[in-house]
């Protein structure tokens, strides 16, 4: 079986897929932490509005205003979930955007490398020429040395 050699354009694809996987994970992220943040906004109004019924509860009705109060305590329950839920989202938005700075960086690192690299084969191409050309002009002019003295 032959062996591959060592590839800077495999690498920089590899580099530039894991890029995109990170993108992609970071915008899902995105959208789902505003998503999350609308919800618990969307709570507070809520809650805020049976807060505010309560105290507009004609007279002291017991029952009224213990239904009440459990469904404020499960509301304080739902958002301390959900608040949980956003530093959870949080925590793996800086995960992930730390990552895409580390893949960002790397694949740059093996662009700079690529470019280097390229520019390293571009001298000796450029050198080889340089040398081709100047023995052609030497050998021009051994030729035309050479067939001056036949003349004489």
């Amino acid at each position: 079986m032959a062996e591959r050699g060592f590839s800077l354009e495999a690498v920089l694809s590899f580099r530039e897929a894991e890029l995109e996987m990170i993108e992609r994970d970071l915008s899902r992220l995105v959208l789902e932490r505003q998503t999350e943040k609308e919800k618990s906004q969307e709570m507070q109004r809520r809650k805020e509005k049976g807060f505010e019924s309560m105290g507009g509860a004609a007279g002291p009705e017991t029952g009224f205003l213990l239904a009440s109060y459990a469904w404020l305590e499960h509301m304080e329950e739902l958002l301390g979930a959900q608040k949980r839920r956003e530093e959870s989202l949080e925590e793996e938005y800086e995960r992930v955007r730390q990552a895409w700075r580390k893949a960002r960086m790397e694949k740059e690192k093996i662009v700079l490398l690529k470019e280097k690299f390229q520019g390293q084969e571009r001298r000796k191409t450029l050198l080889k020429e340089e040398r081709f050309l100047e023995f052609w002009a030497q050998s021009r002019d051994m030729g035309a040395k050479n067939t001056r003295k036949g003349e004489g």
